[in-house]
């Protein structure tokens, strides 16, 4: 953890005035725990900026085009921005970086509420997405800086359960605010969430941009501006530990969110539980991801590879296992288990990442990971879509399951055979 810069005084300063005092510096503990604060209230603005902005379109629209329009407006930049925003972090100090992503957001939002009609707003959500690109890999990127004795992964597993506590808080909170004063209200709230964030960024006591690794510069800095662009990719294809499980973890989250588009009709068609249905399932996922994340926190960091192989295999068995179920207590157990794996892999991710990526590159790690994750949400989102027009909810369910427990597997079976054979060549050796 980084300390916060220390008041000095000149050696010739005169006995007779006082020194200035030195500013203490902040326990490890209160570090986190404004980090936690922080993570917290940036999720609780990402969530109910989702739904002001889907309850804006479709008041205005009534398509559910025109809402699907919104979340791609904001999740296709933090993907296609990934290497740009991940060489931004990298080569500036990270804490304006960070703050200036979350002020922009707070301005986005007041913005919003000044225009009508769908254009202007999907024009200006994109500017949600943008900021974002910035704000997701750089909230994973500083995580060393914040942990201090805790170490890296159980702050992982605290920010990731601040992190799911804020997207259910989010939603809730869009609901009341929407019911008092319409999305206006709404997207004012949005503003005042990130505007919080922002001050809290500007507290936090986090060191300048890396420094270069001598006179050549570090591998991250060489080369023109398209090398350092792709630093963040050639660092993932080089260590192919690392490459394998930000892979495995992007093809369990296609198949993943197959099932958070057929859930709805699942819920509602297939076990006949009605929209409480559907909102049971989702209470269930996070609610296990929440225990998951927080049990993710004792990991050792040998066994961040395993959880993470073993996690995707999990995640896609509990989806599987919920496209078994004939009555919706069974689904909700499924659903329950497979976020309980979810949130354990989310930590080990991170966190092998945290330890594996050198800090020169690491904004440009995290951003690949983040645009992976993002692109393959959209991806397994639009899949069902097509699928659920013609393909029972349940069978997609099936699919979304099946899917991801292929990709763990392969993943596991070709990290099987890596370290066989790095265990081989050193033997010889």
């Amino acid at each position: 953890m980084s300390r916060p810069l220390t008041s000095e005084t000149s050696p010739a300063t005169p006995p007779a005035v006082p020194r200035p005092a030195a500013r203490r510096p902040r326990r490890p503990g209160a570090v986190l725990l404004l980090a936690f604060g922080l993570q917290a209230a940036i999720s609780a603005g990402d969530g109910l900026a989702m739904i002001a902005l889907a309850n804006r379109v479709y008041q205005g629209s009534h398509a559910s085009w025109a809402v699907a329009a919104v979340f791609l407006a904001i999740t296709v930049p933090i993907t296609a921005l990934a290497p740009l925003a991940g060489l931004l972090l990298d080569r500036l100090p990270p804490r304006p970086v960070l703050v200036t992503a979350a002020a922009v957001e707070a301005v986005v939002a007041l913005a919003i509420t000044q225009v009508s009609g769908l254009a202007p707003v999907l024009g200006l959500a994109v500017g949600f997405g943008v900021c974002a690109a910035v704000l997701q890999p750089g909230l994973g990127a500083i995580v060393p800086q914040l942990a201090g004795p805790f170490g890296v992964t159980k702050a992982n597993s605290y920010l990731q359960a601040a992190t799911w506590g804020g997207f259910t808080l989010g939603p809730l909170l869009a609901g009341v605010l929407t019911a008092v004063g319409g999305t206006n209200l709404a997207l004012a709230g949005v503003a005042v969430v990130y505007a919080l964030g922002a001050i809290g960024l500007q507290a936090l006591p986090l060191a300048g941009r890396a420094s270069r690794g001598g006179a050549g510069g570090s591998p991250g800095e060489r080369g023109g501006l398209g090398s350092q662009l792709s630093a963040g990719i050639r660092f993932l294809r080089d260590d192919g530990d690392a490459g394998l499980l930000v892979l495995v973890v992007g093809l369990m989250v296609v198949f993943a969110n197959m099932a958070v588009v057929a859930e709805v009709a699942f819920a509602e068609s297939v076990l006949n539980a009605g929209p409480t249905g559907y909102t049971v399932l989702v209470a269930a996922w996070t609610a296990g991801m929440l225990v998951g994340t927080l049990l993710g926190g004792r990991l050792s960091l040998r066994r961040l590879p395993a959880v993470t192989l073993a996690g995707t295999f999990a995640t896609g068995l509990g989806v599987a296992l919920a496209g078994t179920a004939a009555v919706l207590w069974q689904a909700a157990a499924a659903y329950a288990f497979g976020g309980l794996a979810n949130g354990m892999e989310v930590v080990a991710t991170r966190s092998f990442l945290n330890h594996r990526a050198p800090p020169e590159v690491a904004g440009r790690v995290f951003a690949v990971y983040s645009g992976v994750l993002f692109g393959a949400a959209s991806i397994g989102m639009a899949a069902a879509g097509g699928l659920l027009s013609s393909l029972n909810p349940r069978l997609v369910l099936f699919l979304a399951g099946g899917g991801g427990l292929l990709a763990a597997g392969a993943g596991s079976l070709a990290y099987a055979l890596r370290h066989r054979r790095r265990a081989r060549v050193l033997a010889r050796s």
